[in-house]
């Protein structure tokens, strides 16, 4: 299997446990955490058919991130020195600084012209949700890239 087909079950993967994340805290009544609704609703209008489009986007959005992030590193060989802890680190720091613009973003732009009421409030709960979970993101892309040596 290429080192693309490898990135992109990456970011599937590391896409998926960010959702997980993500739920946890909206089951857990924390924060609205329910992005792929968020996401599936900005393109149907509604709440009722947003699950499909929002997990096309949620995942496409994660592979896209996944190859970006292992194009980076791929650049900067010198970072497989550091092993699988290294790439840990250098993905919980991308997810960190994706997770900040993306929580931004969200809290001030996309909550404010969302069509669905339940998506227009997002606060500082909502913002710390969504940052974790790009932390976790990155984390794991950082996690898997290190195992698999994609970037080395």
């Amino acid at each position: 299997m290429t080192n693309f087909m490898l990135t992109c079950l990456v970011g599937v993967a590391a896409t998926s446990l960010m959702t997980f994340t993500l739920y946890f805290f909206h089951w857990q009544g924390f924060a609205n955490g329910d992005m792929v609704r968020a996401l599936g609703s900005l393109i149907t209008k509604k709440y009722e058919n947003s699950v499909g489009p929002g997990l096309i986007i949620h995942f496409l959005g994660g592979i896209f991130f996944a190859l970006l992030y292992v194009s980076v590193w791929k650049m900067f060989p010198e970072l497989a020195d550091g092993g699988v802890a290294r790439y840990i680190q250098l993905g919980a720091f991308c997810g960190f600084a994706q997770g900040l613009i993306t929580s931004m973003s969200l809290v001030v732009f996309v909550a404010e012209y969302h069509p669905l009421q339940q998506f227009r409030v997002a606060g500082v709960k909502v913002a710390l949700v969504h940052l974790l979970g790009h932390v976790v993101f990155g984390g794991a892309v950082g996690a898997l890239t290190g195992v698999l040596r994609l970037a080395a």
